[in-house]
């Protein structure tokens, strides 16, 4: 079975990477979503892992968040990579509607 000791640890990955980018640590943030992503994989945490994914697109393009918490298009560099960030966000939206999370859908879309 599954060690109930990680079970949360996925969430709290997602949540530094999400800090991390309010704060435009970008490769920091980008290491700790990974790290969301592998955990969630492993812990079958289908909706961290949508969640990841969404976050994960952004941060590759470069996105960080605004003094509101909100991810700023401004603060994109100058090539970002837009396959990964499509590819990245389509997974989440097929994620997104299979687990019946509109919200994040339409987040991603």
């Amino acid at each position: 079975g599954r060690d109930p000791r990680r079970s949360l640890v996925q969430w709290s990955d997602l949540d530094l990477g999400r800090l991390l980018l309010g704060f435009g640590h970008r490769q920091q943030a980008l290491a700790a979503l990974h790290e969301a992503v592998r955990l969630a994989q492993q812990s079958e945490d289908h909706v961290c892992l949508a969640h990841a994914l969404l976050l994960l697109a952004h941060a590759h393009d470069g996105i960080g968040a605004n003094v509101w918490g909100q991810l700023d298009p401004s603060a994109a560099p100058p090539h970002p990579r837009a396959a990964t960030q499509t590819n990245l966000l389509q997974k989440c939206i097929l994620r997104s509607h299979e687990l019946g999370l509109p919200e994040l859908a339409a987040l991603a879309s």
